[in-house]
Parts: C-alpha cells; structure tokens; sequence
C-alpha cells in the first residue's frame, strides 16, 4: 500500500498554500501517492496520482514516464514520491517537461522526523536527507530557491517533518544571431597618381 503521509498535512497546508500564492503560476500539475490527501495549494491544479504499480490516475502509465510533451508545462509539484526508487529518474522527467522559466516545488518527508517513521516503517531509510536531495536537483542546473527557515530546518535533524526545495528551470536566452555584412564590391579602380602644379 502506498504510503499517505496523512500526518504531515498540516505541515504540507502551511507551506505550499502561501508559497505558490506569491509564486505567479496560473496552474500547477501535481504529482503524488494515490493515498493520502491533497493539501491545500491557493492555486488551480491538476493531479497524478501513483499506486504501486506507476500513475494510476487520470492515466496509466509507467512510473518515471510523464506523459507530456518537452517543455509544456507552467508549474509542477512534486509530492512524496522521492522515498522511491525511481525519484531521482522522476525528477528529471519532471524537469523535462517544465517551460523555461517554470516553477519546480519538491516535498518530501524528512527522513530523521519521527512522522516519517509512522508513516513509511523501515521505508524512510529510502528518504533522501536535505544534503542528498539538494544535490538531486543540483544535478539538473535548475535555479534553486530555498527558503531560508527550510534549510536551516532540514540541516538540523529531526526538527521540520518536512524537507522543501523550490526551484525554476532557467529561462531560455534570447536568440543571437551573427551579423552578417554584404560584400564589398570590388569596383573600385586603382588611382593613378597625378601632380598638380599650381600656377
């Protein structure tokens, strides 16, 4: 059964509801356990939701296997799913799929935190500590932001049930193109010296 981490819901409501708030993404795609609830985010969404066997609503597919064309979408978070095999194979499809410029908020449960034991057991061993999930999305040149409470509180064990990493995938540059200048035309006739002898 896929783990619902129901009791870091609170904790979840606090966090991500103000942040994409003020964060100015018209919608997000979010992706989660099928257990579990939903927090609250401030902001219109859709839902992936996984069961043991890969994404399980509002399709089926393989579980590292978003399926999104490269570069369509606005916002993603990424819910729980890190304790998991495949996480670091998720997060780059995650990745793949965000615009430039897109917004990349990544929740998971803090593997020293004694909710994460109540929730996973022996699972939360699989959890990434703040260093390991902070170089997960180093890995990828994304432009980390974060928040200055989350890391002080994920580097201290045990304290934030939850480890938070927002990030924007870097915003394309303009186009340069090279100038190019015609050809001079080769008209020009040599000049013959002359003098000239005033009068």
């Amino acid at each position: 059964m896929s783990a619902g981490f129901v009791r870091l819901q609170n904790a979840e409501n606090a966090m991500l509801g103000p942040l994409l708030a003020g964060a100015g993404v018209d919608w997000v795609l979010e992706l989660a356990p099928l257990s579990g609830g939903a927090p609250a985010l401030g902001v219109p969404r859709h839902r992936m939701l996984m069961d043991e066997n890969g994404w399980a609503w509002p399709c089926r597919a393989p579980a590292a296997a978003l399926p999104f064309a490269d570069e369509q979408l606005p916002a993603i978070v990424l819910r729980h799913l890190f304790w998991r095999a495949f996480g670091p194979e998720l997060l780059a499809d995650a990745v793949r799929c965000l615009k430039p410029g897109g917004l990349l908020v990544s929740v998971s449960a803090n593997p020293w935190h004694r909710k994460s034991w109540q929730e996973l057991g022996r699972r939360a061993l699989h959890l990434p500590a703040w260093p390991r999930l902070l170089m997960q999305h180093a890995r990828h040149s994304l432009l980390l932001q974060v928040p200055a409470t989350a890391h002080w509180q994920g580097i201290v064990p045990g304290v934030a049930p939850l480890l938070l990493v927002v990030a924007r995938k870097p915003p394309r540059g303009p186009r340069v193109r090279a100038l190019r200048f015609p050809a001079r035309a080769q008209t020009m006739t040599h000049s013959v010296p002359t003098s000239c002898r005033a009068a």
